[in-house]
């Protein structure tokens, strides 16, 4: 057996990975590619919480002194590429054992990383000012554009603030549904993906 999810004991039989080889291999590389995000930008925010001190609590972005030096716009990149890749893993986990269902394989990444793949659809992947939809608000399609990061507390985080933005007697609210980080998030699938990385 190949177990590729252990919190929901998800696994494939010695047969079905044989014959899912180029998908398990799939998933290697993106592993691969995701802990390397991961470390960078944990690298980076180790530096600014040495340049903060203990049990600070900030919510910073742009030119704040504190960031000086940081390559943000490298940041902001690295929460795209996480985002795409992550759900492309998460959806590939869920489609080998749920018997190549794509439905299913959706509801199992809403479940998995649900600020994520909300992020990705109106962010990371495209953004929704060129790709709108019903759903979009005016607010929305404009924040999808504006530069996605900050750091709050001890990590970047995508999402953390609400653009309100009014026009012709109408005012509207972007989403806040999507506030995640990327190192937190990834800490957070380790035991689930990778959990010879806690030993």
């Amino acid at each position: 057996m190949v177990k590729i999810d252990y919190i929901d004991n998800l696994e494939l039989t010695d047969d079905e990975a044989k014959m899912h080889y180029n998908e398990l291999l799939s998933l290697s590389y993106l592993a691969k590619g995701l802990e390397f995000l991961y470390k960078q930008v944990g690298k980076l925010e180790a530096q600014i919480a040495a340049n903060l001190g203990k049990n600070i609590k900030v919510s910073m972005f742009g030119n704040a002194p504190q960031l000086k030096g940081i390559p943000q716009d490298l940041v902001a990149c690295a929460f795209h590429w996480y985002a795409v890749t992550i759900c492309n893993y998460v959806k590939m986990v869920s489609w080998l054992v749920y018997s190549e269902d794509s439905t299913k394989a959706t509801d199992y990444l809403k479940q998995v990383v649900p600020p994520v793949k909300l992020w990705r659809d109106k962010v990371g992947a495209h953004f929704a000012r060129i790709s709108p939809r019903k759903d979009d608000t005016p607010a929305d399609l404009a924040k999808s554009v504006i530069f996605p990061i900050s750091f709050d507390d001890d990590a970047f985080y995508t999402g953390s603030w609400r653009l309100t933005l009014s026009k012709g007697g109408k005012s509207s609210t972007s989403r806040q549904d999507m506030r995640w980080s990327l190192t937190h998030t990834h800490r957070n699938l380790i035991p689930r993906y990778w959990p010879s990385e806690l030993d």
